[in-house]
C-alpha cells in the first residue's frame, strides 16, 4: 500500500522584508498562548508527573502565576535571567511558565553537566535566581505580566559544549510559537485537547520542552512526564496514560 504524503500547509505565512517567512495571527507570547488554552481547556489535564502530581490547565496556570509572584518578591524583574536546575517533573514546567509570567527569561540547565559547567552557564547567562532541586518553588501573590511581545527573549538554551564551553542560544516568544505551529502542521495531530504526549527525554532539551511540552500546551493536551527513563515503564505508560 502506498503511503499518502501530505503537502505542508503554507497558508497564513508571510515573508517579510528581511527575507524571513513568518506565521501570521500567532499569539503575542507564550503567556498569551497558555491563557487561551486555559480558557478553552480549563479542566483538561495539562501536566502529569508519573508518580506525582496531575494538574489541570487551570491548576497549572494558578501554580505558575503564584511562582511568578514569588520571583517578583525575590526581586526578579522583566528581562532578568532565571536558571532552572530541576529534573523532569511538574515543578520544571511550573518554573518555566512562572518565569514567563514574571516577564523574565528562562535558562534551562542540563542536569548532566558537571558543577563547573553548571556554574559557567549560570554565570554566563547572568541568572539572578536558580531553581534548585529539593527546594520549594518561590510563592507569592499571583502575577502575570501582560505586555510581552513576540520579539522578546523567552529562554536561553545552552549547547552541550562538545567543542568548547556551552553556548547560549536565545529563543524569542516568536521562535517558540513558530516551532509549535510547525510541529502542529507537520504532525497533523488535532489541537482539540485530545492529544497526550509522553516526555521521556529531559525537559531542559529542546525536544522535551519545545516540541512536546509547549506543543501540548497550545493544543490543550496533556504532557505526561517521566522523571527517569525506563524502557518497561515507557511501554506500560503508553497504554496506561492513553498516549497518542
Amino acid at each position: 500500500m502506498s503511503k499518502v504524503i501530505h503537502p505542508f500547509d503554507e497558508s497564513g505565512i508571510l515573508r517579510g522584508k528581511d527575507g524571513a517567512a513568518r506565521y501570521q495571527n500567532r499569539p503575542r507570547s507564550l503567556v498569551e498562548m497558555l491563557r487561551a488554552s486555559v480558557e478553552k481547556f480549563s479542566g483538561n489535564e495539562a501536566v502529569v508527573e508519573v508518580g506525582g502530581e496531575r494538574l489541570t490547565f487551570r491548576a497549572f496556570w494558578e501554580r505558575a502565576a503564584k511562582t511568578a509572584g514569588g520571583l517578583r518578591a525575590l526581586g526578579i524583574q522583566p528581562g532578568d535571567r532565571v536558571a532552572i536546575r530541576l529534573g523532569n517533573g511538574a515543578d520544571w514546567c511550573i518554573a518555566f511558565f512562572g518565569i514567563q509570567m514574571a516577564g523574565a527569561v528562562g535558562v534551562p540547565v542540563n542536569t548532566r553537566f558537571t558543577e563547573a559547567e553548571i556554574e559557567y552557564v549560570v554565570t554566563d547567562s547572568g541568572s539572578k535566581h536558580v531553581f534548585l532541586p529539593g527546594q520549594p518553588l518561590p510563592q507569592g501573590d499571583s502575577l502575570v505580566v501582560e505586555h510581552l511581545e513576540q520579539k522578546d527573549v523567552a529562554a536561553i538554551f545552552y549547547t552541550s559544549g562538545t567543542t568548547g564551553f556551552p553556548k547560549g542560544a536565545m529563543i524569542t516568544h516568536e521562535g517558540f510559537l513558530s516551532n509549535i505551529e510547525t510541529s502542529r502542521r507537520i504532525s497533523l495531530l488535532p489541537f482539540d485537547g485530545s492529544t497526550r504526549t509522553l516526555v521521556s527525554v529531559p525537559l531542559f532539551h529542546v525536544t522535551g520542552c519545545n516540541s512536546q511540552f509547549l506543543v501540548a500546551c497550545e493544543g490543550g493536551g496533556a504532557t505526561v512526564i517521566m522523571p527517569v527513563f525506563n524502557v518497561q515503564s515507557f511501554l506500560t505508560l503508553i497504554g496506561a496514560e492513553r498516549i497518542s
